[in-house]
């Protein structure tokens, strides 16, 4: 006999009801079976710490994998080989600086430590990882040095306090959920990177949980100017150099827009807020023509620090801009002579920026794990503009470079579209050996070229190179160009690789990132 399937879930249903009423009877004697009302908890906590095993586990081996390709095969000087069979060479870890930074200083410490562990382990006793703990000092100092002036060279530096035999310099990048953690390991004496490794990383929900909270562009711009104005001891001239994307140095149209109108709060501010500064003035950074062919930078000062000068209340402002899952994460400093500053962070929503600013600019010709001074010679490179400059169209600029000593100096350009041209030496400055604090510009006065640009807009860079011996007669038949004429190699890095490739010479880098509009 067949039953319809409506009578089969019926009986089924009275049959259920019936036992349910039994086991609820209370003069049933029957022990009742406890039933977990969340059996699946148990479960989840094995799994969960399977996973996080299971996480620590890839951790570990991406931090090992790392640290084998630093250590495994290095491109060493001969110096350096002579110095492993007598010595035990020492690494010193380049501190991250948290302005530097798209996550909290705390969080990348703890890559950096994991690193740190898993070069001990992988070095095996042939060489000493001088680690954070022990740079001690001298790391606050560099901090100092770097939050002061953004010295000139702080790698230089650190290599020299250290007194390290290798430094390993990061670079740290997010990509959405995921720390990129990128190494290079520099020999100290010549500049000679002997290694590269790099390494990604899962964050854990925690670290990448965001505060839905933000502020309006025009909110943002009003408290940076309250607060900024409210901390300053005394403010008659502020000179704005820029908010820059991230710490690529490059400028943009979200950059360009909100600091316009960051000034104009400032103006408000100054003249109706309390401190009543009815004489505050502003300006762009830049350095007239003739002023700025007359300078004479001491050893160590930058251009910025020139034109702040020994004045009171005379302030340079800049800033840079990270851009997150739902917020634009901005940071500004307001410095001054002699090492004061004050800063302002916050947040700005995503949904409060119109669209039509530009926050992620087209990448620059200089990766930016390349773009920093590097190397022992204290190489220091700016422009009339002053440090990672923009320009218009129509506009000159005149590079200004420095070595701390002799050396020998050759200069680059780089077009958006990777095209390179030698700028310096060339036929008008043929000789490319400076004094050691001699400033150079380039044009020097009356040199009959300029650099002014023209269309079409974008990124584009300066790289020179400074070495301690004349190494023209290595490099001019690779190159196999004049100055001014396109160089056979395709972008910067196969340039910088060929410098880097020399040996047994000192080397330095430093670049400027240039942004056209």
């Amino acid at each position: 006999m067949r039953l319809s399937l409506s009578i089969f879930l019926m009986l089924t249903l009275m049959m259920l009801s019936s036992v349910a009423s039994a086991q609820s009877d209370p003069q049933d004697e029957r022990p009742t079976q406890q039933v977990d009302e969340k059996p699946w908890r148990k479960k989840t906590d094995k799994d969960g710490e399977k996973t996080r095993q299971k996480s620590v586990r890839a951790t570990q081996k991406t931090y090992a994998s790392m640290a084998r390709a630093l250590l495994g095969d290095p491109h060493w000087s001969e110096r350096f080989w002579r110095l492993l069979e007598d010595e035990t060479p020492k690494i010193a870890i380049h501190p991250f600086k948290a302005e530097d930074l798209p996550i909290p200083l705390p969080e990348a410490q703890a890559y950096v430590e994991g690193l740190s562990t898993a070069l001990v382990a992988q070095s095996k006793g042939r060489y000493a990882i001088v680690g954070r703990q022990e740079l001690g000092a001298v790391v606050d100092e560099i901090h100092q040095i770097g939050t002061r002036t953004e010295s000139v060279n702080p790698l230089g530096e650190l290599m020299d306090r250290a007194r390290s035999d290798l430094l390993a310099v990061g670079h740290l990048a997010l990509q959405k959920d995921w720390v990129v953690l990128s190494y290079k390991l520099v020999e100290t004496e010549s500049g000679r990177i002997v290694s590269t490794a790099q390494g990604r990383f899962k964050r854990s929900q925690g670290e990448v949980a965001a505060n839905v909270t933000g502020l309006s562009l025009k909110g943002a711009a009003v408290q940076a100017a309250r607060k900024l104005l409210r901390d300053a001891s005394k403010l008659d001239h502020v000179m704005v150099q820029g908010l820059r994307y991230q710490t690529s140095g490059v400028h943009t149209a979200f950059g360009r827009y909100f600091m316009e109108m960051l000034s104009d709060e400032f103006r408000k501010v100054s003249a109706s807020g309390p401190r009543n500064i009815n004489n505050l003035s502003l300006s762009d950074f830049v350095v007239e023509e003739e002023r700025f062919r007359g300078l004479k930078l001491a050893k160590s000062q930058t251009l910025e620090e020139n034109q702040l000068g020994s004045e009171a209340g005379r302030y340079l402002i800049k800033g840079t801009y990270w851009v997150l899952a739902d917020h634009i994460e901005i940071r500004l400093t307001l410095f001054q002579t002699g090492g004061a500053s004050v800063s302002w962070r916050g947040r700005v929503l995503r949904s409060e920026i119109p669209e039509d600013l530009t926050l992620v600019p087209p990448p620059a010709p200089i990766e930016e794990a390349d773009s920093r001074p590097l190397g022992p010679i204290d190489l220091y490179l700016s422009s009339n503009k002053g440090e990672n400059p923009q320009y218009k169209v129509g506009e000159e600029m005149t590079l200004m470079v420095r070595a701390g000593e002799e050396a020998h100096l050759a200069c680059y350009y780089v077009q958006a579209d990777g095209a390179i041209f030698r700028i310096f030496p060339n036929r008008f400055m043929t000789a490319d050996k400076l004094s050691g604090g001699f400033v150079q510009h380039i044009p020097a006065a009356g040199m009959p070229f300029a650099f002014e640009f023209a269309p079409p807009r974008g990124v584009e860079a300066v790289k020179c190179y400074a070495t301690d011996r004349d190494v023209s007669s290595r490099i001019i038949p690779q190159t196999a160009k004049a100055a001014f004429e396109p160089l056979p190699q395709k972008n910067e890095r196969e340039l910088t690789k060929l410098y880097r490739s020399l040996s047994d010479v000192t080397l330095s880098e430093a670049s400027l990132i240039v942004t056209v509009h």
